[in-house]
């Protein structure tokens, strides 16, 4: 039997306030001196796909044929979302530690999986190096305790629980700086799985997402509310519009904002969550996608949906969105951005 890879990948990056969730169609890989690199199938044609995104799960279920007349086996590899110490959020942030909730299903049978953790500076693997300083993984993933104590000026300082030896390998991979240290940990879920010859295979993952959180307070009585934060956006950061965030929605925004003010509310909130989800990797298999489904689901009817996506949602309801495309060839990666408009909870300084 042929052995091949097929790697899913999940990715997600902290900026500033906020951290946006990413993961991404299975497809065939290799792993070779320079580590996972992508492949295209030309046995291994993905029928369907079903994507259901929220910000609580993203669950994809995926229906595989191998059109091939020989059994083919392979390591099916997922990388988990890569994350760093952010100063002031690492230790308490969900987005800033391994995701927990990640499990797989192989025609409806969970699958045991096997985690290998790496630790990069920019594009160097540096896990050997620590290891050998005498860093187990869990050490490496919470970045050897790492914390925040107070000093005499009551500034916050980062500390550790790292050997003389670790700190001064530590200060080396930081450039010289005696900080918290500042590899990325990469964790990949792996385990081994067998395509039959012109069968089809069903695989099914699911998870709670890294999700970006920003927020704004564009209305207070009495002060008008800055129009450059009024639509709080993670495109602040990328540069982009990524989401596609329309007039008609922010044209809603305002609407909302302005009916709040005029029942006597004192404050009102305009708050963004955004997952992110690469679909490129989709483009990997044997011909487009069979049938692609995405289902966006909101927290309320009331929420705003923003995503780029070439098409009309071909139904709605009050909480779910579901666009519909056949022989589906994906684009790089889909951003959603849920909009919530809400007052303030008197006394609690929290939207509500």
């Amino acid at each position: 039997m042929k052995k091949a890879f097929i790697f899913g990948f999940l990715v997600a990056m902290g900026i500033a306030m906020w951290a946006a969730g990413a993961a991404a169609n299975d497809s065939m890989a290799r792993v070779g001196a320079a580590g996972i690199r992508l492949i295209k199938s030309e046995h291994i044609r993905m029928l369907e796909e079903v994507l259901d995104i929220s910000t609580k799960t993203v669950s994809v279920t995926y229906r595989f044929r191998n059109e091939s007349d020989r059994d083919l086996r392979t390591t099916v590899a997922f990388p988990m979302p890569p994350y760093r110490w952010t100063d002031g959020q690492t230790m308490w942030d969900d987005n800033q530690r391994p995701v927990s909730t990640f499990a797989a299903f192989v025609n409806g049978h969970r699958v045991k999986t096997k985690t290998i953790t790496r630790a990069l500076v920019g594009d160097a693997d540096v896990t050997e190096e620590l290891h050998n300083s005498g860093l187990a993984d869990m050490a490496i993933q919470t970045f050897a305790a790492c914390r925040e104590e107070l000093d005499e000026e009551e500034k916050a300082r980062p500390v550790s629980d790292l050997t003389p030896r670790q700190k001064r390998l530590v200060r080396r991979l930081n450039r010289g700086e005696e900080w918290c240290p500042q590899w990325t940990v990469a964790s990949t879920l792996v385990w081994e799985q067998t395509f039959p010859a012109h069968k089809e295979v069903l695989v099914e993952h699911r998870y709670a997402p890294f999700v970006g959180s920003r927020y704004t307070a564009p209305y207070q009585k009495g002060y008008p509310y800055p129009d450059d934060d009024l639509y709080p956006m993670a495109e602040a950061a990328a540069g982009t519009n990524e989401a596609c965030l329309d007039a008609d929605t922010k044209r809603t925004i305002d609407e909302r904002i302005e009916a709040l003010a005029a029942r006597g509310e004192k404050m009102a909130y305009v708050t963004l969550h955004d997952v992110e989800y690469i679909l490129g990797t989709g483009r990997n298999w044997k011909g487009p996608i069979g049938r692609f489904t995405l289902k966006i689901r909101k927290e309320s009817p009331d929420q705003l949906v923003s995503v780029c996506f070439p098409s009309e949602p071909r139904s709605a309801d009050g909480r779910l969105l579901e666009f519909v495309r056949e022989n589906f060839v994906p684009q790089d990666k889909l951003v959603v951005y849920f909009y919530d408009v809400v007052p303030d909870v008197p006394g609690s300084g929290k939207a509500r």
